[in-house]
């Protein structure tokens, strides 16, 4: 790693799990979150038929953007600074408002933000979650502020982006819990700047403890070195090796498993808006609507889904053969695998999701339906009252099928095209510069 002059960042590269990208699942899955958000553009996506993220050792800058961003944790680090200070929580002030400001604040005491101390953090603020801003705002009952006022000079401002959405995720959760936004921006502050005397300031990495608090303080980092080896233990996305019926295997991140505790845990307490919708872009949940005139039950929309979100059941009845589909939109990620993989365009991801559909433990029941054999080579099928014969999608219009994949891979090549541009456009600009 090439340390910036004007970055005071000292953290290594995060580790890669590739075997966790959801591209390794799908090539047409099509994600680039990483590669967009990466503010010195240090993270590409391989050439080929896996196009799986590469990261620039000697570009990054250690700012840990990329690890809340990924939707199923390709991205981890031993010791991550934001879990430290999390597992540090009950020995950092429990009354008052608390400051977040990051290492490149050239006066973090001096915010302006209205706080009681300050957290001084070895990173980028855009390397916390929205499950971590949530804990540290005990869900909303403690204001919680980020001073992000100097995000405008800093040389990888373009995270500053990236913090707005967390944040307006963070509150968009809250608010539909009938609770008043807690999580706040110096940035977009109304308050006018007073003078007023240094805030107490305090390390992420080490808050200080009495002797209680420091043998507390033993399990706590414990407590953390277990979690981290539970988010980089392997979760692969594809098995090759294993039978047929398990090479694709339904694993739900770690990150998401947390948010989801959020959403209960708030549920407890709070009395939720059941129509409030969530379409925050930094939020990983979707809806999804099915389209029953032309699914054809072929499961492999279920079969794809990394997370078990969408469920294909098959059963034996009197009448024949039966299948239903179910969803339960907690569990999805927005991969959009299963739009990609659907042989007859017949599904839809919407990202925005209401309250009620993600509390609600019952799964969706997006279509039931009887199978039939297909007359040319046996598979079920869902037969189609447009159609005189009873065909699977492969037999009744392969080359449609095909022309879906190849429209799908276009575009997806298009988009990195467009996006090679405009990293080597910003390369260009930063020779000018200098």
């Amino acid at each position: 790693m090439t340390t910036s002059p004007f970055l005071r960042f000292h953290l290594s590269p995060p580790d890669l799990h590739l075997d966790r990208c959801i591209n390794a699942r799908h090539r047409q899955a099509g994600c680039r979150l990483c590669v967009e958000r990466c503010p010195v553009d240090a993270l590409s996506l391989a050439p080929g038929p896996h196009p799986l993220p590469v990261l620039d050792a000697e570009t990054c800058v250690g700012c840990g953007v990329c690890i809340p961003i990924c939707p199923t944790d390709v991205f981890s680090q031993a010791m991550q600074p934001e879990t430290t200070l999390i597992s540090f929580q009950e020995d950092i002030p429990q009354e008052g408002v608390m400051a977040l400001a990051c290492a490149q604040h050239p006066e973090p005491e001096e915010t302006p933000a209205p706080a009681d101390y300050v957290i001084h953090h070895t990173r980028c603020l855009a390397a916390f979650s929205i499950e971590q801003l949530l804990t540290l705002s005990r869900n909303g009952e403690r204001a919680l502020w980020l001073s992000d006022e100097i995000c405008g000079d800093c040389p990888i401002g373009r995270a500053h982006a990236t913090i707005e959405q967390l944040v307006e995720g963070s509150n968009q959760v809250l608010t539909g819990f009938g609770l008043n936004p807690a999580i706040h921006l110096t940035s977009k502050s109304p308050l006018p700047p007073t003078q007023s005397q240094p805030k107490p300031l305090l390390p992420s990495n080490a808050p200080a403890v009495d002797r209680r608090g420091f043998f507390r303080s033993i399990g706590k980092l414990a407590q953390q070195r277990l979690g981290t080896a539970e988010t980089r233990a392997s979760r692969p996305m594809l098995a090759p090796g294993a039978p047929l019926d398990q090479r694709l295997p339904y694993h739900t991140p770690f990150s998401l498993q947390k948010l989801n505790q959020h959403l209960m845990a708030l549920e407890d307490k709070a009395t939720p808006n059941e129509s409030w919708l969530l379409t925050a872009d930094a939020l990983p949940w979707a809806e999804l609507q099915l389209d029953v005139e032309t699914c054809s039950g072929c499961q492999l929309c279920a079969r794809f889904c990394p997370t078990g979100a969408l469920n294909y059941l098959w059963g034996e009845m009197e009448e024949g053969e039966v299948f239903n589909i179910t969803f339960h939109p907690r569990l999805c990620l927005d991969c959009n695998i299963c739009v990609a993989v659907c042989p007859e365009n017949a599904l839809h991801l919407d990202h925005a999701v209401t309250l009620a559909d993600l509390l609600n433990p019952e799964r969706q029941l997006l279509i039931a339906d009887y199978l039939a054999p297909c007359e040319r080579c046996g598979t079920l099928t869902r037969s189609r009252p447009d159609e005189e014969k009873i065909l699977c999608y492969v037999c009744r219009g392969p080359t449609m099928y095909r022309q879906h994949a190849q429209r799908a891979f276009l575009a997806e090549l298009t988009t990195q095209l467009l996006a090679e541009q405009k990293k080597n456009n910003n390369s260009s600009q930063r020779d000018t510069d200098h």
